[in-house]
């Protein structure tokens, strides 16, 4: 899916979800035309994290929560 229709989906803004690319919590596929293609798991992903700093987790700590610590 396009950052557009995963922006509509999570109601996330498009700076917050590169973000949480650059942070390496998510991370896209690349289409032919190097444009990012974001799967059903990233949208599951960035639903978790939203709750998470909702609930003030750093994002240290989220990251540390994906890699398994």
């Amino acid at each position: 899916m396009t950052i557009k229709e995963l922006e509509r989906q999570t109601g996330l803004p498009r700076t917050t979800i590169r973000f949480y690319e650059q942070e390496g919590l998510i991370a896209p596929e690349r289409r032919e035309n190097n444009y990012r293609d974001y799967s059903e798991e990233d949208a599951a992903t960035l639903e978790k994290i939203k709750l998470l700093r909702m609930l003030d987790v750093p994002i240290e700590e989220i990251l540390r929560l994906k890699a398994g610590s």
